[in-house]
């Protein structure tokens, strides 16, 4: 045993396995990360230190170190039909709040989108108003 197991995590044993012939026996403690540790004597305690997660830590510290921050390559997909649903259901609602808003039917509201990053955009809205509308949202202020 290394002065490297009194640094290393300890692992929950799984599985012992004995290998070998009499007289050149060895103990192969199956831990719970996947690592084995051989031993001569199988063990009785729950846990092992396990030696190779420790040196994994420290390999992944030294590549980190000297590997710098690749770029990524490829931009994130995009699912454009979920995301265009959830979108047009985002500008059939304001349609429908813009007319209940005005108190005219939803087919007198038109709003005009761009498709901009992945999403759609509201760019503004047009509404129709009648003769009868204009009388009524302009509180009967002319004749109609």
């Amino acid at each position: 045993m290394t002065t490297e197991h009194r640094k290393a995590p300890k692992r929950a044993v799984v599985e012992i396995l004995r290998v070998g012939e009499w007289g050149k026996v060895k103990y192969h403690h199956t831990l719970s990360c996947g690592h084995t540790e051989v031993r001569q004597r199988a063990t009785t305690a729950p846990k092992l230190a396990c030696v190779w997660c420790l040196r994994a830590e420290k390999k992944d510290e030294e590549l980190r170190v000297l590997a710098p921050a690749a770029p990524e390559i490829l931009p994130e997909v995009i699912d454009i039909d979920a995301t265009l649903s959830e979108n047009e259901v985002q500008v059939a609602r304001h349609r429908a709040s813009l007319a209940k808003l005005m108190g005219v039917p939803m087919e007198a509201v038109d709003i005009s989108v761009q498709w901009r990053g992945g999403s759609l955009v509201i760019q503004g809205a047009v509404v129709f108003l009648s003769a009868n509308d204009v009388a009524r949202l302009s509180r009967g202020g002319f004749d109609v």
